[in-house]
């Protein structure tokens, strides 16, 4: 007796563009997501997939772009800046747009980060929290975000967002710029590696 047995093809995904920084034009407001391969990655993105409603979770960090040379500001240890191309070179990043930025919204958002959380520390008794998200959403009595919950905060500042920021994290909001009305995507792949 012959038996047809039906296989699934195999089905390689492309593979992820390199980008250079000559390849894209940053504007200030624009927003990234990285991925972390390290082991505080791979937790982030397995509580991230679990809550996800897509069941799909890549990226674990997110942050502003200051200016067109990709300086940013993102909640590391404290909130400050580094550069895009070389703190993540090497890693895969999303970078997005709010097509409807004016300069003044931007201007206003950038005082009040400097105002309210420039050099503040990293909440990091907040992290635990984004495991059952009501919490992370209801219990931020400081008003001192991470790194996600920074960029949610801008968002709803120039905006491009409602005002729950808290509970963000970096699978929402990568979600959020491929889906919503008024993002677009500039460009997702593993930026280029100098040297």
């Amino acid at each position: 007796m012959n038996r047809c047995v039906l296989q699934r093809p195999h089905i390689t995904p492309d593979p992820l563009p390199i980008i250079r920084p000559e390849d894209v034009v940053l504007k200030a407001c624009d927003f990234f997501g990285t991925e972390n391969p390290m082991a505080l990655g791979w937790g982030i993105n397995k509580v991230q997939k679990f809550n996800s409603r897509d069941n799909k979770s890549v990226y674990t960090h997110s942050g502003i772009i200051m200016n067109s040379q990709g300086d940013t500001i993102e909640s590391l240890w404290t909130v400050d800046s580094q550069n895009i191309w070389k703190g993540y070179a090497g890693k895969r990043v999303i970078i997005a747009r709010w097509e409807f930025l004016e300069d003044e919204q931007w201007e206003k958002a950038y005082l009040m980060i400097m105002d309210k959380h420039w050099k503040k520390k990293y909440p990091w008794w907040r992290v635990p929290l984004q495991i059952i998200p009501p919490l992370a959403k209801y219990l931020s009595f400081t008003g001192m975000p991470v790194c996600s919950e920074l960029v949610a905060k801008v968002e709803h500042w120039i905006g491009a967002r409602h005002r729950w920021w808290t509970g963000t994290t970096p699978d929402i909001l990568a979600d959020e710029w491929r889906l919503w009305k008024g993002y677009s995507v500039m460009i997702e792949g593993i930026i280029e590696t100098t040297g």
